[in-house]
């Protein structure tokens, strides 16, 4: 029989059942330092893919993650990297999460939530932060932090009857005022760049006051919980939504009127959009976007602004903006060339559900228009405008925010839903 030559078909079937025995040798071995009992199947499946990474990228880093592990963190370790994908995150079994944020949940924190707990050492030099092509996934690289920037639950109270009418919180009261006319005027107009913002905002004891709620009411706390994904955006031209809905997740995005065909997280081009319905009007409009608006999320304050990159002018319509400055509820803000608006900020809608969660389904439910925001290329609406509505403009976006939203939902989910049943219901 003649030897088998290097580089036959049987020999490289033999180096693959050795990597694949190997691997599956590791797997069971790593199964011992995982945490907690739930989600077996997840961890191994987590593990698998790690090991497959690693033996592919850079096999000696298998044994620099075991020194770290037996160690558990008493012995200074080195970093162990896997290749950062294109949004940076890894997939393990229909579940998308940071490589850093899955392998501290196996090996250290099976809580773990988001990589805002998480705080990398200085000595760290490919942590997720840094930005790299490579990330480190090492768990005693990363300690935990408890509680930062998490603001306290919504104290819901679980109405069987019909809540009390009286002591309605000064916040609440300057929101109903206001909501009742919007169905009679049209929504004002304020230049941002001009220094027309200078207006009262609510009064400081309006956010503080709190309201006292019944001793006999039965009281659900419900937490506040961080998405992945901040937020959606939809692009419209006129009333037709043109394009599928984009999740962000990037911490910054840029939307801009040109045509990068690139999958980058963090931008969105508008001139790749095609609409067989598309107009002078629209066409023209497209062509001023040029760089357009930069989106920035400070996840940890849960704070939003929109910086206009553009020459052309933007317009945007933010409720919770407009409470905080004490507009009325649905005016739109003007933002010249590098003019920054803050259009979001947790706080004040914590602030706003936990009030109106005292009064009711029908009153909390109001608070989801808080989270969704509309944004104007090129072309303005409201009192100063020929357009009336936005869906009247020809190229805007719709931003809906995803924690806030979901907050609300799991406030509503507590509550008694209201007997009269309408189109809202």
């Amino acid at each position: 029989m003649a030897d088998q030559q290097p580089g036959s078909s049987q020999g490289l079937f033999s180096m693959i059942n050795f990597d694949k025995m190997l691997r599956i040798e590791n797997i069971t071995k790593h199964l011992q330092w995982k945490q907690g009992d739930e989600d077996e199947n997840w961890a191994k499946k987590a593990i698998d893919n790690l090991m497959k990474k690693l033996q592919k990228h850079d096999k000696s880093s298998v044994m620099r993650l075991e020194a770290a592990l037996k160690s558990e963190g008493r012995c200074p370790s080195e970093c162990v990297t896997i290749p950062r994908s294109l949004d940076g995150r890894l997939q393990i079994s229909h579940r998308k999460a940071l490589p850093h944020v899955i392998y501290c949940r196996v090996y250290r924190w099976p809580d773990l939530q988001s990589h805002h707990e998480l705080k990398a050492m200085d000595s760290c030099q490919y942590c997720y932060e840094s930005g790299q092509k490579e990330i480190c996934i090492n768990p005693y690289h990363y300690s935990r932090i408890d509680g930062v920037g998490v603001l306290p639950p919504v104290l819901v109270p679980r109405y069987s009857e019909q809540p009390p009418q009286e002591e309605i919180p000064p916040a609440f009261l300057r929101i109903q005022r206001l909501e009742a006319e919007t169905s009679n005027r049209m929504p004002d107009n304020i230049d941002v760049s001009s220094g027309c913002m200078k207006t009262e905002g609510p009064l400081k004891e309006d956010l503080d006051a709190n309201y006292n709620i019944p001793s006999n009411l039965q009281i659900v706390p419900v937490e506040y919980e961080d998405q992945d994904n901040w937020g959606t955006i939809s692009y419209y031209e006129m009333n037709n939504r043109v394009g599928g809905q984009i999740k962000v997740n990037a911490s910054a995005i840029q939307i801009d009127g040109f045509t990068d065909p690139l999958n980058n997280p963090e931008k969105i081009s508008l001139g790749i959009f095609s609409n067989v319905n598309r107009n002078s009007t629209i066409e023209n409009t497209r062509r001023s976007i040029g760089n357009g608006v930069k989106l920035t999320y400070v996840r940890r304050h849960g704070l939003l602004f929109a910086e206009n990159l553009s020459d052309a002018a933007i317009f945007v319509q933010s409720r919770c903006c407009n409470f905080a400055r004490g507009f009325h509820p649905t005016t739109v803000c003007k933002l010249t060339n590098r003019t920054s608006l803050k259009i979001f900020d947790l706080e004040i809608f914590r602030t706003l559900l936990s009030h109106s969660s005292q009064r009711g389904f029908d009153a909390s439910y109001e608070l989801t228009k808080m989270s969704i925001i509309r944004l104007s290329f090129v072309k303005g609406w409201g009192a100063e405008y020929q357009r009336q509505d936005v869906t009247s403009t020809p190229c805007w976006i719709e931003i809906h925010l995803h924690a806030p939203l979901m907050w609300l939902d799991r406030v509503l989910t507590q509550m008694t839903p209201p007997k009269v049943i309408s189109s809202m219901s």
